[in-house]
């Protein structure tokens, strides 16, 4: 049976519940959703800002676990508003590799009143 191992990083903010950055099972890594805060601050910005910071904030992630954007197979997207959507796939097909993986796109309601997005992914670690 395969352990599970979890992972921690401080190059993203801290989880702000009972849950890790990540999971690591085998040669795949399952990320928690990630907002875009700027892990300094704590801030967020506006939906290209929030969007790199998200990304940014994953690959710290990805790379503690062996991973990296790169090694992207699936992207879960939960963003607030759909008018976003624009300028969060500008910023999307800058900062992801590609051939650019997998995605699934959801308009959600926030319960943080400044954060506009939160992604997830799906990634392998290269052998």
């Amino acid at each position: 049976m395969m352990k599970k191992e979890a992972i921690r990083t401080e190059g993203a903010p801290k989880p702000t519940g009972p849950f890790n950055q990540a999971i690591k099972i085998g040669n795949f890594v399952f990320t928690s959703g990630q907002a875009g805060r700027n892990r300094e601050t704590g801030k967020m910005g506006d939906i290209r800002d929030q969007a790199r910071r998200c990304i940014g904030n994953i690959a710290a992630v990805l790379e503690a676990a062996g991973s990296s954007l790169e090694d992207v197979v699936k992207v879960t997207v939960f963003l607030r508003d759909a008018d976003d959507w624009k300028a969060f796939n500008e910023v999307y097909v800058e900062l992801m590799p590609e051939p650019l993986p997998a995605r699934s796109s959801i308009v959600v309601g926030a319960r943080v009143p400044d954060m506009l997005l939160e992604m997830e992914v799906i990634a392998v670690i290269p052998e």
